[in-house]
């Protein structure tokens, strides 16, 4: 193996025919033409990163009993919502997952860590498809020579859809990829693309799949339908806004026939408590982690970045007890704020990238925000080399910052995708929505 290809301009011709299943769907990113390689250690440590969290994760559920509103008081979020998370029959909350990872330091220094800066549980967590995509692109006659020797490749979808396949009610029905019908905003949402190049995947591996909006669904005959077919299973895309009436009566009605035995979900929604930021302040906290067998408070030490959900008190840092709120106003620099329900990037505020007044501001409104926000450690990825073409066919090179989604399937961690942070080290959030260019992560060694 001989490490990154080396950059070429691919002629618009060529460009064309190696993104046009991308473009049909369309994908709303551009093409990497470097490759992403880590090596088989890599993967060892990333999947030992996600098994502590995993291990944390269970302690707490287990150290309240699987109690939604216990655990939802633990981790200081609202109490209304409880009533919402357990509408649906449960579902391992790590059947399906892409958390995100950071391979980097707290400072630039010092040995690499592997750490889960967001935990992206549940059904909702996507680029599963993606990634198979990417993997085919790379395989037409232009690049197949290059990505050829980049090491190990990690399709996922076969694995997805026997994921899938285990849950539904007959082999012959459909897969209903399930959202509010306000969620779809017209042909031009974001996320349509996802569902798009799942529905294709899918098929790939002889499951049929549909978007279908919640209020579509019809229950009868002690079964659910939509459109004259049957549903097997739904994939659920759907988190209600717990203030929208309309959203919770749909809710109830598709509980109440989940509950019945009339449809099933791959995911319901207790997992959400789970899949929050929050759940990082958790289990990176001396007060949990106070209470661990110390193997398993070590591992979640090297695993969750400090995380401390935002309120008046003190807490540890590296050993010293500090006042929380006076210690973060002092830190911009090292620190990063997140809500704990947040999702897709939004909000989350980089201490270095804000003056101090700004920090000041948003310190004192999250302290005394309705909802809970944290207060994270910033962790400095290790910076990858990038090159892409623009749409004017020119050859850009770039070295700039990287997250990993790391795709979890039953629980176990199967492989990654990069996505570099193309706006550079001024802008430190990286995702589809901030500006991201996604590359499938091959695997092996220098030869």
């Amino acid at each position: 193996m001989t490490g990154l290809l080396t950059p070429r301009t691919l002629t618009p011709a060529q460009l064309s025919s190696v993104t046009a299943e991308l473009d049909a769907v369309p994908v709303p990113f551009r093409f990497a033409l470097s490759a992403a390689r880590l090596s088989t250690a890599t993967f060892g440590q990333m999947s030992r990163t996600w098994a502590v969290f995993r291990r944390g994760v269970e302690a707490f559920i287990d150290r309240h009993d699987g109690d939604a509103g216990r655990m939802a008081k633990a981790l200081g979020l609202p109490e209304q919502l409880v009533p919402m998370w357990e509408s649906l029959p449960a579902r391992d909350w790590h059947l399906i997952g892409r958390p995100d990872m950071i391979l980097g330091t707290t400072d630039g220094t010092g040995p690499e860590r592997c750490v889960i800066v967001d935990v992206n549980a549940g059904s909702l967590a996507g680029l599963f498809p993606l990634n198979d995509m990417l993997l085919r692109a790379h395989q037409a006659d232009v690049l197949r020579p290059e990505f050829g020797s980049c090491g190990e490749p990690r399709y996922l979808m076969g694995r997805f859809a026997d994921v899938l396949r285990r849950h539904m009610t007959h082999e012959d029905g459909l897969i209903a990829l399930t959202y509010f019908a306000d969620e779809a905003a017209g042909d031009d949402h974001f996320d349509n693309w996802h569902y798009r190049s799942l529905v294709l995947e899918l098929a790939r591996h002889g499951l049929t799949a549909r978007s279908v909006h919640m209020e579509d669904i019809e229950i009868r005959e002690g079964a659910a339908w939509h459109q004259g077919t049957r549903i097997a299973l739904v994939h659920r895309y759907f988190l209600p806004d717990a203030e929208n009436p309309h959203h919770m009566a749909e809710l109830g009605r598709i509980s109440a026939a989940a509950r019945a035995g009339a449809l099933r979900s791959v995911t319901g929604l207790w997992g959400e408590i789970l899949a929050t930021k929050a759940t990082l302040a958790m289990l990176s906290d001396e007060e949990f982690t106070g209470e661990l067998p110390p193997s398993l408070a070590a591992g979640l030490t090297e695993a969750v970045p400090w995380t401390r959900r935002l309120t008046e008190r003190h807490t540890l840092w590296r050993g010293e007890r500090v006042d929380l709120l006076d210690w973060s106003l002092r830190n911009r620099h090292r620190l990063v704020i997140k809500p704990a329900l947040g999702e897709k990037g939004r909000d989350v505020l980089i201490g270095r990238e804000l003056a101090d007044a700004e920090w000041s501001a948003l310190i004192e409104q999250a302290a005394t925000a309705e909802r809970p926000w944290v207060v994270q450690e910033l962790m400095t990825a290790t910076p990858k080399p990038l090159s892409f073409q623009d749409e004017a066919g020119d050859l850009h090179e770039l070295t700039v910052p990287v997250v990993y989604g790391s795709y979890v399937l039953d629980g176990e961690f199967v492989g990654a995708v990069r996505r570099y942070g193309i706006k550079g080290d001024g802008h430190l959030m990286i995702n589809g929505l901030q500006g991201a260019i996604p590359a499938p992560v091959y695997w092996g060694d220098d030869e």
